[in-house]
């Protein structure tokens, strides 16, 4: 028997050799088809189902409802205690405008629409807690026949170990305000909140979040969150609204990592998330080797697949990863990536890295270096055509900054792009050690891409000297009808409180909220200035 099947190889060697290698290839594109399902993160479908059948609950209930006797229902998805949906029909097509009643006329929060219709399904946001609050809906048909409807919505006490806020300053008249804006509160754990100019909570989530709480262009919210409260791990990136209705899921599947060695909460986004101008998302994430917060993904906004990863130690001397000092925990934070943003008049990246204390902008194509800002210490020969030069060569470069954002056009130069960004002033690897941890500040920078000089043009916060010294954390933000800038010194006393502050031009305080009495961790790592209602499509 041996014999003849030694006698069948000799004779049809070739023809084996041929099985074997085209056995090799369906092999091999099997594993590589294993591997491509496997660089996907995870759309979650159930969470979505699960609130179809929510939707089609409430289409259920509402089928009778009219404006005289409109459907409400608080909460509906059980995540957004203050808020609510009114749903309806008119015999007439109608447009419909809504109003929260405020405690004054400025913390009212108000919406309308231009779109007449004969159903309705509003959302309503703003609500006060532990409270009947007053909601008046009005209808006006196309020959401007009005009727209102006045409705009462009771809503629950906060939780009780909720931060506590206090407004220390306020003008009203001097803030940026819309008929529904509100100042959000982005945590490093917990709730993610907003609150009026009476620094009353009109928005909060019992889904806790961390980092990543942005609003996308359809008006939508990219929020991240866990499963559970309970979990350790903030797994679960969602894109929700304020009412609390899921449209996408992704289950993260990244190494998490905590910010801080030790910490039990951990994240698989550790600091940012963006939407691309396709749709996309970019995110900051953890790689599988012992260096951390280091690397980016682009994400099908539809599928969850993985379609580009930047590794920033592709890109940087590898010195500065090879020779940073591991944490207690053996992973080695050399980057401590902790923003991205995005800039559409040069395909374009932005990103902050606070443990280099450097700020940078990538070509997103090809990831090749367009400019430096960072103190020119230890960047070896072949980096420094990218660093930003001093047009006066006394200004301070940013150290351990975070949340650099890009501003509308400054100066009519299309040569010159402004930055504006949380210097938190704590020397890591390079700077001016001598002024390092006495102030924190928000500072714009101009940045002349073509000449790749740099100067300062505006700042807040050295004139608050070391008491608003922020070793961690922080943001700044532009407000644009007004140009008044919204700083956040997120980590004060050491980590017990934080301020939020909206200053105008000239660095006068127009409004100032303090944060105090929070969970642990709990701190504003980021403050925003949203409308409730600016993705409003009803």
């Amino acid at each position: 028997m041996r014999g003849d099947s030694m006698q069948f190889i000799r004779k049809n060697w070739m023809y084996l050799i041929i099985i074997v290698i085209f056995g090799g290839i369906l092999l091999t594109v099997s594993i590589n088809k294993e591997e491509a399902a496997s660089n996907n993160y995870l759309l979650d479908k159930t969470l979505i189902s699960e609130q179809e059948k929510i939707d089609e609950k409430m289409t259920e209930d509402s089928k009778e409802a009219t404006f005289k006797n409109p459907y409400i229902k608080l909460n509906p998805y059980g995540t957004a205690p203050l808020s609510a949906v009114a749903i309806f029909e008119t015999e007439e097509p109608t447009k419909i405008s809504l109003e929260v009643k405020g405690e004054t006329a400025e913390t009212t929060i108000r919406t309308s629409n231009s779109s007449y219709k004969t159903k309705h399904h509003l959302s309503i946001l703003g609500l006060y807690a532990d409270k009947n609050n007053t909601v008046t809906i009005t209808a006006e048909t196309k020959d401007g026949m009005k009727a209102t409807k006045v409705v009462s919505i009771r809503t629950k006490a906060l939780p009780k170990d909720f931060t506590k806020l206090d407004v220390t300053k306020v003008n009203t008249t001097k803030m940026e305000q819309t008929d529904s804006s509100l100042t959000f509160v982005v945590p490093s754990t917990k709730w993610a909140y907003g609150v009026d100019s009476a620094g009353e909570v009109r928005y909060y989530s019992t889904k806790y979040n961390s980092h990543v709480f942005k609003e996308l262009k359809n008006g939508h919210l990219l929020y991240l969150t866990k499963y559970e409260n309970s979990d350790d791990t903030y797994s679960l990136l969602l894109e929700t609204d304020y009412v609390g209705k899921i449209y996408r899921a992704y289950k993260m599947k990244s190494d998490a990592e905590s910010e801080t060695s030790g910490s039990s909460q951990k994240s698989a986004i550790h600091h940012d998330a963006i939407e691309l101008p396709s749709g996309n998302l970019l995110l900051t994430i953890n790689d599988e080797t012992k260096y951390m917060e280091d690397t980016m993904i682009e994400i099908n906004r539809n599928t969850g697949e993985v379609v580009k990863e930047i590794d920033l130690k592709n890109i940087l001397p590898a010195k500065f990863y090879k020779s940073f000092s591991a944490r207690g925990d053996g992973k080695i934070d050399w980057f401590h990536q902790n923003a991205v943003v995005y800039d559409t008049s040069d395909d374009s990246i932005i990103i902050s890295g606070r443990n280099q204390d450097t700020v940078m902008k990538l070509d997103y194509e090809t990831s090749q270096i367009k400019w430096i800002l960072s103190d020119d210490e230890g960047w070896p020969v072949n980096y420094q055509k990218y660093l930003l030069k001093s047009v006066d060569n006394v200004m301070k470069f940013p150290a351990g900054q975070h949340a650099p954002i890009i501003l509308p056009d400054q100066d009519n130069n299309d040569e010159t792009v402004d930055i504006l960004l949380y210097d938190n002033n704590v020397v890591v690897s390079r700077g001016d050690t001598q002024e390092s941890k006495k102030y924190s500040q928000a500072i714009q920078y101009r940045v002349n891409e073509k000449n790749k000089t740099i100067e300062e043009v505006w700042s807040y916060g050295k004139e608050r000297g070391e008491e608003y010294f922020t070793n961690i954390i922080g943001s700044a933000r532009y407000m644009p009808t007004t140009g008044n800038r919204l700083v956040n010194f997120g980590y004060l006393a050491e980590g017990k409180e934080s301020r939020i502050v909206e200053v105008d031009k000239n660095g006068k305080v127009v409004y100032e909220l303090r944060l105090s009495d929070f969970p642990s961790s709990a701190w504003s790592y980021r403050a925003e200035r949203f409308s409730l209602y600016s993705g409003n499509k009803e």
